[in-house]
């Protein structure tokens, strides 16, 4: 059976913005885990292994939000954000949810970072990830 989508179908698909969220994580498995989830409910995912990689993601695109994760091999993910603040060729403004497996991280001063919407401890559920997300950006996809 042929099935015919119709023109307005079609319009209605690319009118509809995808978000695109960078997520920079260095663990293999976390990263994974959260852009499988993340990418699942529609969402366009780019990775950064590391810090550099991170920036230089920054310095090609502009994505809708952020998942940072604290702890990286080369750069904090405050440094990351330090360096996006003063850096007037990076992009800023757009929300950062922060990853951290340490609760002194969760106790830092937001004021710093007006751009962080919230700190999410490793580990955590996908489920609330995924709705820190969606509220953050205004959508709510299967």
């Amino acid at each position: 059976m042929i099935r015919l989508v119709s023109t307005k179908a079609k319009l209605c698909r690319k009118r509809r913005k995808i978000s695109t969220i960078l997520v920079v994580e260095d663990e293999v498995n976390i990263r994974k885990l959260v852009t499988m989830n993340l990418r699942s409910r529609g969402y366009q995912i780019v990775e950064a292994a590391n810090g550099e990689d991170a920036l230089e993601q920054l310095r090609s695109q502009t994505p809708e939000m952020m998942v940072l994760d604290i702890k990286l091999p080369d750069l904090t993910g405050w440094e990351i954000l330090n360096i996006m603040v003063k850096d007037p060729t990076l992009p800023a403004g757009f929300p950062v949810l922060v990853m951290t497996a340490s609760l002194g991280d969760a106790n830092v001063d937001l004021k710093r970072y007006p751009c962080v919407i919230e700190i999410l401890i490793k580990p955590f559920k996908t489920e609330k990830l995924v709705a820190m997300v969606q509220r953050t950006l205004g959508t709510k996809r299967m």
